[in-house]
């Protein structure tokens, strides 16, 4: 006669996971399987709805009661690696990884167009439109398209033919659209007409960086533009593409610059030292003499993209899982272990709220005591909560 197996006694269940020091919610409240890091926070609009692309689908989302509720979700069957950007007219674009530009209605979901295929995205750039609703995309084998309100373009005439692969978001300032390069040029492309024209000479060096510009650009009160490149340096050039500053960094620079109120830059700083672990800093540089003020040390690199409240505390994120509140002067306020690198650019969906997207490809709202983002300059990637990139 066999023998009876004996029943296994139940498995213990997991242990939930304790949540991080000023906590207030988190999107979706599991990981999506297979997630990927979320590089960008939501765009966000008048009435507080983020915006945010997670897995396969767009999801529009409100607090209510202290936590997330989704007013729509747009299922796009595709991941979408850049961010979404909410538009002058007040509808939103984003790039999916199948080559889709997509254009919805914030308020239902809907499209403004059928998708419209304009390539597969590069890895950093990202959809700019303009006040008129032309869309600019830079393509795979250099230069930009122009996609108009409708939806329609023209594949065969680029709207800007260049050899040089345009892989940055780019801002628009007075009519113009600055973007990086990969060759370490700043392009300063005219809009308006049925093809762009850079308003910098290269062969003089004009806008000219070191090396690789993939990081987003930021503009200061008095139209300068302030640029990373992969060099290491912080550049500052002018309208006409002279070169104003140029500021060496202790590390490389992989999110945004921003600014303060005071017209101070900040940036995040990744530190790879033969024979050291990795580390990382924020760095203030004063917005007069372009050098550095103050330097906070993270717990590790620093890729994630700063925000600056309206009472001048800085947040942002490390790859160690800490985000950090510090003041204009470099003094940490508190700090919070969300367990998950922190690659992100930062936003405010509201007072008292500060959003960063995690490695797991889920977005985590901290409480905070700032009353929302900081009014004037570039306080954060793409200047505004619609992190648009129109000045």
């Amino acid at each position: 006669m066999a023998e009876a197996k004996r029943a296994e006694p139940p498995k213990p269940k997991p242990k939930p996971k304790p949540r991080p020091e000023r906590y207030a919610w988190s999107y979706p409240e599991e990981a999506p399987d297979g997630g990927t890091s979320l590089r960008f926070g939501p765009a966000v609009d008048d009435k507080g709805r983020a915006f945010l692309h997670v897995g396969e689908k767009l999801v529009a989302l409100t607090e209510e009661d202290g936590k997330p509720t989704v007013a729509w979700d747009y299922v796009t069957g595709s991941r979408v690696p850049g961010p979404v950007v909410l538009v002058p007219d007040g509808t939103l674009r984003f790039h999916a990884a199948d080559g889709m530009l997509h254009a919805l209605e914030v308020d239902s979901g809907r499209q403004v167009y059928a998708p419209v295929n304009v390539g597969e995205p590069l890895g950093y750039a990202a959809p700019v439109t303009d006040a008129e609703g032309n869309t600019y995309i830079s393509i795979h084998d250099g230069g930009l398209l122009r996609v108009d309100p409708d939806g329609e373009f023209n594949r065969a005439r680029p709207y800007l033919r260049t050899r040089q692969i345009l892989n940055s978001m780019g801002v628009i300032h007075d009519g113009v659209l600055y973007l990086g390069s990969d060759d370490g040029y700043v392009f300063a492309i005219e809009l308006g007409e049925n093809s762009g024209k850079n308003r910098f000479d290269h062969t003089s060096e004009q806008g000219h960086a070191g090396w690789f510009i993939n990081t987003a650009l930021a503009i200061a009160a008095d139209g300068t533009l302030i640029v990373a490149s992969r060099d290491d340096h912080l550049y500052g050039f002018s309208p006409a593409g002279k070169t104003k500053f140029k500021t060496p960094l202790p590390g490389q620079v992989l999110g945004a610059p921003v600014l303060d109120q005071r017209g101070n830059i900040c940036v995040g700083i990744t530190i790879n030292e033969r024979g050291k672990p990795p580390a990382g800093k924020l760095i203030s540089i004063d917005g007069n003499s372009h050098k550095i003020r103050w330097q906070f040390d993270a717990a590790g690199p620093v890729e994630s993209t700063p925000v600056v409240a309206a009472d001048g505390v800085i947040y942002f994120g490390d790859n160690t899982g800490l985000i950090h509140a510090v003041d204009g002067q470099g003094q940490l306020q508190w700090k919070s272990d969300v367990g998950q690198p922190v690659r992100s650019a930062g936003t405010m969906p509201r007072e008292g709220r500060i959003a960063f997207g995690l490695e797991d490809e889920t977005l985590i709202v901290l409480e905070c005591d700032s009353p929302g983002l900081a009014d004037g300059v570039w306080p954060k990637l793409g200047r505004t909560l619609a992190q648009s990139g129109l000045s």
